[in-house]
């Protein structure tokens, strides 16, 4: 079959390579020690802290950058002060939903019994703590009844609603914390929800469960992390919408408008909830409208993240994707984690090509009226990843007085191996 009429051939834009510039405010993982040392042994904190407590750790945050050494911090600090952690899978029903999984997506973090010496309770097995507006309120068993719970998480943009409070603490308490089942009901909700429902009955289960404080980290738009925070759970309310603020502000985006072909190398729910970042991309499945976003024609997706396992949600947000891709969906794991959140479209499949030189063709013809060589593209490895990628000629000059943006002399055009697949 003839996917294009005059076959696959085409003449390749000239793409160069450019530095994109944020703000680079980092802590190294000294300093991370420092601060969670000073923070949790301060006699506000330290008070809570009693010998031989049984400390929950709610664990799960995707992504972070050296999330094990900071969870393995946190456990040598309270086991210093006598007390007994151990960490809950806190991922909603991310790892398929069930308790193997929940501990092997901590695996891929570096985080096992073995590396941080203590015990990983990973039930899915709940309790109901309440109602919060007619939606039933489920907590992890062992965490509800440990006799401390230490959420560590992000604070970030979510990627399919809009509020206050997004992605952070309160989200992980409600989701988290709620295993498969608590993420299931409070889904069913709907995203539009979400803004008032998260915080509400993240609050309630801060006051009616054992809840401490939060260890909260804000990362940098280069993935970094740039400050922690210890947050008491009287002070969640006040205190996470000002750091969703600085996390907005340090948020990675690609800052070029318009893009004819957005070609995205990879995505994972290492790298996004939904795959790659709708903040980035302005494709949401849940239908959110997002600000500072480039208009973006087409978007290509070539492959799955090792680290994802499987997980394709957002690749319903891509216009063409590779066989390659497509090969390497987990629909078992995929479909559990879009059941949960109810945002179909998410694991919607796009127009699957053989290799890459087949989907820069459609997508290149697909995207634009002009020739391809005259087209701009972007390149990006991921949607996490934004200070380093690949733009078309005509884009690189239009960006050359942008101080955002460094230029390198790197410059080359689309080349394939034997199989079609870029070679670069």
């Amino acid at each position: 079959m003839a996917i294009l009429e005059g076959g696959l051939d085409f003449d390749s834009p000239i793409m160069v390579k450019v530095h994109q510039h944020f703000d680079s405010t980092r802590i190294d993982q000294a300093e991370i020690r420092q601060i969670l040392r000073d923070r949790i042994c301060d006699p506000a904190i330290k008070r809570m802290i009693k010998p031989d407590m049984n400390i929950a750790l709610a664990v799960g945050s995707r992504g972070i950058r050296h999330l094990d050494f900071i969870v393995r911090t946190v456990v040598d600090i309270l086991r210093e002060m006598g007390a007994k952690p151990f960490i809950v899978p806190s991922m909603g029903s991310h790892g398929g939903a069930t308790p193997e999984g929940q501990k092997g997506v901590l695996r891929h973090y570096g985080i096992t019994e073995e590396t941080m010496g203590i015990p990983i309770e990973a039930s899915m097995e709940t309790l109901e703590l309440g109602v919060v507006d007619d939606v039933p309120v489920y907590i992890s068993r062992p965490a509800y009844e440990s006799d401390l719970i230490i959420p560590i998480c992000r604070v970030k943009p979510h990627t399919d609603f809009k509020g206050r409070v997004e992605s952070g603490i309160y989200k992980m308490l409600a989701i988290g914390l709620g295993k498969h089942k608590g993420a299931a009901t409070i889904h069913k909700a709907g995203f539009p929800a979400f803004a008032t429902l998260i915080p509400k009955i993240g609050q309630f289960i801060a006051d009616h469960a054992p809840v401490g404080f939060a260890v909260s980290i804000i990362e940098n738009s280069y993935d970094e992390v740039e400050s922690i925070h210890i947050v008491p759970k009287e002070r969640i309310a006040t205190e996470e919408p000002k750091l969703l603020m600085r996390a907005k502000q340090l948020l990675a985006k690609i800052n070029i408008d318009p893009i004819d072909l957005l070609i995205v190398d990879q995505i994972g729910k290492d790298i996004s909830g939904e795959g790659m970042d709708p903040n980035v991309t302005g494709r949401s499945p849940a239908g959110v409208a997002f600000e500072d976003v480039p208009q973006i024609k087409r978007i290509a997706v070539l492959d799955l993240t090792k680290e994802t396992h499987g997980n394709a949600s957002g690749i319903g947000m891509a216009d063409v994707t590779t066989r390659r891709c497509f090969e390497k969906i987990d629909l078992q794991v995929t479909y559990a984690n879009v059941i949960t959140a109810g945002v179909f479209d998410s694991c919607k499949i796009p127009m699957i090509l053989e290799n890459d030189k087949e989907l820069l063709a459609v997508g290149l013809k697909a995207a634009t009226l002009t020739p391809p060589d005259q087209a701009r593209v972007v390149r990006i490895q991921d949607t996490l990843h934004l200070s380093e990628f690949w733009v078309s000629a005509n884009i690189a000059e239009a960006l050359k007085h942008d101080p955002r943006f460094t230029i390198t002399n790197e410059r080359r055009p689309f080349t394939f191996d034997e199989n079609g697949n870029l070679t670069w």
